[in-house]
């Protein structure tokens, strides 16, 4: 996982070599709240719920909100550098409700003083009204823990890709583009104590797909142009803010829940 920086740079180069048809969604707003909870010397056990608010409520679905999430999930620490864990996510919106069974594996390093995390996820997801789909997401991650007074202040940027693979048959691959989605991510969490963390965000999510383009007539009826296939990039722009609260221990930069 060291090279891992060099696998995002190298797969990240088709999406920005070629010209894209692009859209800008709605600023969302994601607020979330954690609890998590140290078993043994090396466990974690964690809960999340996690909220999606549209400014735009006509996709607020769910009451006030366009998503609903809840997640367990569970941390082993192996070395000061080497992490994993499972989680279990369900989420609820207007269409679709989807569950996600998730596994991951995370590698704690340092380059030029700064903390570099690296993390491989694979989700198995159950969608409403769709076949299983696995996705494969890979994320990187820079930041400093800084001293601010007598608490600390760490600010990070991460870089997360998300390859999505198809189980059923019928699939088209042609279809397909490589990377699903990837989202650019700013945030500063400020410690305000050993065990409660506060972590406001902006985070930029970029969705490819394919969109059909229907062919075009003159005022005869003449077909002018025909209809074809584009690549499409939808862009959405977030803020968020996370309350993080661990209950009997502090948590290190290279844990998940930190």
């Amino acid at each position: 996982m060291r090279k891992l920086y060099l696998i995002l740079a190298l797969a990240a180069l088709p999406i920005l070599s070629k010209a894209q048809s692009k859209i800008k969604a709605p600023t969302a707003i994601w607020p979330e709240l954690q609890l998590s909870y140290g078993l043994g010397e090396s466990g974690l056990l964690f809960l999340q719920n996690h909220y999606r608010i549209n400014t735009d409520e006509r996709y607020n679905g769910v009451g006030s909100f366009e998503r609903i999430e809840f997640t367990l999930g569970y941390e082993h620490a192996f070395t000061d550098h080497w992490l994993a864990g499972a989680m279990f996510r369900y989420a609820k919106e207007d269409m679709p409700t989807s569950n996600f069974t998730s596994a991951f594996i995370r590698h704690a390093g340092n380059i030029k003083g700064l903390y570099f995390n690296k993390q491989l996820m694979l989700d198995y997801v159950n969608q409403e009204r769709r076949d299983p789909f696995a996705r494969f997401r890979l994320m990187a991650e820079l930041g400093k823990r800084l001293p601010l007074g007598q608490r600390f202040i760490t600010p990070s940027l991460s870089y997360e890709m998300f390859v999505v693979k198809e189980f059923g048959e019928e699939t088209n691959e042609l279809l397909i583009r490589t990377i699903d989605r990837t989202r650019l991510r700013l945030d500063a969490t400020y410690e305000i104590g050993e065990r409660f963390r506060i972590t406001p965000y902006f985070l930029r999510q970029t969705d490819y797909y394919f969109v059909e383009v229907g062919p075009k007539y003159d005022e005869d009826g003449v077909l002018v142009e025909p209809g074809y296939t584009t690549k499409r990039n939808r862009i959405s722009p977030v803020f968020g803010l996370e309350l993080k609260y661990t209950i009997n221990r502090a948590v290190s930069t290279g844990s998940y829940t930190y």
